[in-house]
């Protein structure tokens, strides 16, 4: 018989795609989380997307796009991992619905650097335990 042989699952990248349509349903917000490894280190990145449209009827139209590449010194990796498992829990909707979309309409209107919604964007994570 045999030696019994040893096995191993390694995840080496991840992609998932979560949205929220707001209750009016003219704002539709998209976290695009992807994880991948580099020499054994994961990296976790968000495409963050904003789409709105006048009515429910018209296509959206893209209003904020950009990249986010999560520190994962300050930002909670289990907190991203749980997202990226189960999705946006409650605490994470609510704080989409309101600072990043603040934050999202006022780098649409030049009102703040990308780097400020970037770090709303990152802090996403640390809602779902807060």
């Amino acid at each position: 018989m045999p030696d019994a042989a040893q096995t191993k699952k390694v995840l080496v990248g991840l992609s998932v795609q979560l949205e929220v349509l707001a209750k009016g349903k003219l704002r539709k917000f998209i976290f695009g989380l992807k994880k991948t490894q580099e020499n054994d280190v994961d990296k976790w990145t968000v495409s963050f997307e904003l789409l709105d449209r006048a009515t429910v009827d018209a296509q959206f139209a893209r209003v904020v796009f950009l990249d986010v590449e999560l520190d994962l010194k300050k930002v909670p990796v289990e907190a991203v991992q749980a997202t990226a498992d189960k999705g946006l829990n409650k605490a994470q909707v609510e704080y989409t619905l309101t600072a990043v979309a603040s934050d999202a309409d006022k780098l649409s209107q030049g009102k703040i650097k990308e780097s400020r919604l970037k770090k709303t964007v990152g802090d996403l994570f640390a809602a779902r335990n807060g």
